[in-house]
């Protein structure tokens, strides 16, 4: 009975989403952004004008973007994979505690013995901080990966390749992805704590708003659902240096030539900075999203989203092995 229950919970989870705020599409989040839209269309004239005389709410769900097929093959896969990645993904991502252990069992003799620091307040921010960091530098390292490893790529074109970008876009994520993802932020999480726990008497503990990191939760409520959509929010170039802009994450959806591999953070552009992938934009710039030579419309089903990597990459072992 309790496994029947268990299944039961994970396959209606998707549908709760909305009222979770540990989920990037809680209503909160989502209000945000589209107060944030609403601000876009009042003060620039130019997105006024793109609705074409359908007004505010035009402007706020255009039915072309909500409605194209590509979207709909999105939400279809949210459904499926939000249930796939509760049964079968989340396994994988427990390797935390585990390595969190074994670096304060490493650490312990370095610092002569047991911890003696008993976390302030101050310390309880840092460790929210470097957490916060660890996150932003697994899922960068991650996404890196996905982009220059051609196997790995294979698998990331199921997220790029949505013709139009809609909130439920984020979702659009071959499981292969979230485990390599999900693994790596385990892994960095697990030395913050191994560290924090080989200095501390007590380990700091997160500070928490919503139940989330207090950091990544005003990220989300600071219009993060903007960056899966059509509206084009941008940051001054200083700023745009330090954080990705919505407007920079849908650059990264370009199918331009010029955009390939640009923009790989998540919340920091710190890191494409440092790597040479940033790209912050001059001005508005008209996108196309999708794969280069329309590869994209071959991923017009849930199943063509989930099987087309793994045909990919072995038919990519099957030339191998012949010039071999």
């Amino acid at each position: 009975m309790d496994t029947a229950i268990s299944i039961i919970a994970k396959v209606i989870g998707p549908f709760a989403y909305p009222w979770l705020s540990t989920q990037r599409v809680y209503w909160l989040y989502l209000l945000t952004s589209i107060l944030l839209a609403v601000g876009v269309f009042v003060l620039r004239r130019s997105e006024r004008q793109r609705t074409g005389g359908a007004g505010l709410f035009g402007f706020l769900f255009p039915k072309a973007v909500l409605t194209h097929p590509s979207a709909i093959v999105d939400y279809k896969f949210f459904i499926v994979n939000a249930i796939g990645f509760a049964l079968f993904v989340a396994p994988f991502l427990l390797a935390s505690p585990p390595i969190a252990a074994l670096t304060t069992q490493a650490l312990s003799p370095l610092l002569g013995g047991a911890p003696w620091v008993t976390p302030s307040t101050a310390d309880h921010i840092l460790y929210t901080v470097c957490l916060i960091l660890a996150l932003d530098a697994a899922v960068f390292a991650g996404h890196y990966l996905q982009h220059k490893v051609p196997m790995l790529w294979e698998f990331h074109k199921v997220h790029h390749s949505a013709a139009v970008l809609t909130p439920i876009t984020v979702y659009r994520m071959h499981p292969v992805d979230d485990i390599l993802t999900g693994v790596i932020a385990a892994i960095t999480a697990g030395l913050v704590d191994g560290v924090f726990g080989s200095i501390y008497q007590a380990s700091p503990v997160t500070v928490l708003l919503f139940d989330l990191n207090v950091f990544l939760f005003l990220f989300y409520f600071a219009g993060y659902n903007l960056r899966h959509s059509h509206v084009w929010l941008s940051y001054p170039a200083p700023v745009s240096h330090i954080l990705i802009s919505p407007a920079q994450h849908q650059i990264h959806h370009s199918s331009d030539p010029k955009h390939y591999d640009k923009n790989l953070g998540f919340i920091f552009a710190f890191w494409d900075w440092l790597v040479g992938t940033l790209y912050v934009p001059k001005g508005r710039e008209e996108l196309q999203y999708g794969l280069e030579a329309d590869e994209h419309l071959a991923f017009d089903s849930v199943g063509a989203l989930y099987l087309r990597p793994f045909r990919a990459v072995f038919r990519h072992h099957l030339r191998l092995r012949r010039q071999s």
